[in-house]
């Protein structure tokens, strides 16, 4: 993807260690002209977190239309998908279940122009 104009982003998962760092790596980059948070519960967002923010939407990973609603929104151009269960080795659905509602909205002719990016904290095979 290549611009000149600055970005709204949408950072869903926001209130984890990695969606943390997103928020705070974004506020630095002045590519990035708006960072929304979304997350399940917005009180785990510290107040230093908060102020990088110019919204915190509360919703559901797992929704197509808690996420659709985040991007009409915040009218973001890209949206960063950060989720998982923290510290837990627990299985757990929340990847693959927020990886099927984005494809869903992503479908959608009117998001095209939406890019997506996936980051992980999560290792693969025996890691």
């Amino acid at each position: 993807m290549t611009t000149s104009s600055p970005l709204s982003i949408l950072v869903i998962g926001a209130s984890g260690r990695t969606g943390l760092e997103i928020l705070r790596q974004l506020s630095q980059d002045t590519r990035t002209k708006e960072v929304h948070a979304f997350c399940r519960d917005p009180a785990k967002i510290p107040d230093q977190h908060k102020a990088l923010c110019q919204s915190i939407v509360k919703g559901d990973a797992r929704s197509s239309d808690d996420i659709e609603r985040a991007i009409d929104d915040s009218n973001a151009q890209v949206v960063i998908v950060s989720v998982g269960n923290g510290d837990s080795v627990a299985k757990s659905d929340v990847r693959t279940a927020s990886a099927r509602a984005l494809a869903r909205i992503m479908e959608k002719p009117q998001y095209h122009h939406v890019h997506a990016l996936v980051v992980s904290s999560t290792g693969a095979g025996t890691s």
